[in-house]
């Protein structure tokens, strides 16, 4: 194809009302499995027409703007925890897991939100001594 048959598809693509899921996934930064599972969960509004996926644009716009300002992972992970901790991955991962640190996962890793994480700190907090 010439540069010309790209520009064309290009302007194509931008003056489309739907997008498809790997659209979306490269205008957010992330892969196609994470845009189809948000579908799945309801985290995006889609349209199916046989076996294809198809998503407005502005809920699109709105995915990816809500990716780019964290997807609501305000919090740590498990490896910041580490560097404020100096614990091990195992061990903080174990907490979590046990639900003695409240997390949730955010794609393939858990954040422990601020809250969270004082509430932590607190319970551990051992009493002063008189």
């Amino acid at each position: 194809m010439t540069e010309i048959d790209n520009k064309k598809q290009r302007e194509g693509a931008a003056a489309r009302d739907y997008l498809s899921p790997a659209e979306v996934a490269k205008a957010a930064g992330v892969s196609y499995g994470t845009v189809k599972r948000a579908i799945d969960l309801g985290e995006i509004s889609a349209y199916r027409i046989g076996r294809r996926f198809f998503i407005e644009r502005g809920e699109a716009a709105e995915f990816c703007r809500r990716r780019v300002e964290g997807g609501g992972a305000d919090g740590y992970t498990i490896r910041q925890l580490m560097a404020k901790l100096s614990l091990s991955y195992a061990y903080i991962s174990e907490l979590v897991k046990s639900g003695e640190l409240k997390s949730r996962r955010v794609g393939r890793k858990y954040v422990v939100s601020e809250a969270d994480f004082q509430a932590f700190m607190a319970a551990k907090r051992l009493p002063e001594k008189r």
